[in-house]
């Protein structure tokens, strides 16, 4: 079961008070599942239609015009990852979908050109983007304090050039066939790379996987945003906050999704922090830097 916490509006405006009884009930879903249902978030729902029309205009243009956006490590992964460009980490194809991503950058790399460039196609997205950074900031100060740490703690982390993104998703039905993939999904199961994930979906195909290893439909509940947590606060919180295994299952009808990945600066090493590692426990997790490990997956996946 997937549970429902509800948000007191937009995170913009929350007092202290409704930050410690936000991080209560988000806390107790972030230990048992990973994953929860958000209502009541403030978002407004014409800017994420606005953000379904933006990505519908782009995925009909022709293959030439989207791939003028094509994503590289040059362009720091923004941009356009085609048709059967990503390459599955489980099984010997590639994953059935085509994605954009738009973002935040950082000067420690080369970027080929002006991150405008990127963005050109996305104004309303690039709203949203700003909307769900606020409330992704929130949530992670909802981590910390369920985690008996000071709201702050993880501030310092993200102080910088945080590596916010937005996807931009499209699974076609017909693409399956073409993905190069004999699995019963269209997007591999993994857990992301990210401190969290908010995602919201025109179809359904979601699934995550729970605690007991079965694997859950997640619907569309009309006004809610799915939020679940990523690889980086399961390894600060070595293993009290739990990342969310989740996959797409191939889809009857064709399927948008908009997910936005909550992340640090670039170069942040993630470890279990020493105050959260008990008398009798010891680190679960290996350090992992969001810079270059981080960059080494997608170069995996993605090629140069």
């Amino acid at each position: 079961m997937i549970p429902h916490v509800q948000l007191p509006g937009h995170a913009a405006g929350w007092t202290s008070k409704d930050r410690a009884a936000v991080a209560v009930d988000l806390g107790r879903s972030f230990r048992r599942t990973g994953f929860v249902f958000v209502h009541n978030h403030g978002i407004p729902d014409d800017l994420i239609g606005d953000v379904y029309s933006e990505t519908r205009r782009f995925y009909q243009l022709a293959p030439a015009q989207k791939s003028l956006y094509d994503a590289t490590e040059q362009s720091q992964f923004l941009g356009y990852r085609g048709l059967g460009r990503e390459r599955s980490r489980i099984h010997g194809g590639t994953e059935a979908c085509e994605q954009y991503r738009i973002g935040h950058t950082t000067e420690e790399a080369t970027l080929s050109c002006a991150v405008d460039f990127y963005h050109g196609p996305f104004p309303k997205s690039l709203e949203l983007l700003a909307h769900l950074t606020q409330l992704g900031d929130r949530t992670l100060a909802a981590c910390a304090l369920d985690l008996g740490l000071d709201e702050d703690a993880f501030t310092p982390y993200l102080i910088g050039s945080p590596l916010h993104r937005l996807g931009l998703n499209h699974y076609g039905a017909s693409y399956p066939a073409h993905g190069g993939s004999a699995a019963g999904y269209a997007m591999s199961p993994h857990i992301d790379l990210s401190l969290l994930t908010i995602l919201d979906q025109d179809e359904p195909g979601l699934e995550v996987r729970d605690r007991d290893g079965r694997w859950l439909e997640v619907p569309m509940v009309r006004g809610a945003l799915f939020l679940f947590l990523g690889d980086y606060v399961q390894r600060w919180s070595n293993g009290r906050h739990r990342a969310a295994p989740h996959r797409v299952r191939r889809v009857e009808r064709d399927r948008m999704s908009i997910q936005y990945k909550h992340r640090p600066d670039y170069g942040v090493v993630v470890r279990p922090l020493d105050v959260l590692i008990g008398p009798q426990e010891q680190p679960a997790y290996a350090p992992l830097n969001t810079g270059r490990d981080y960059v080494a997956v997608l170069r995996s996946i993605l090629g140069g």
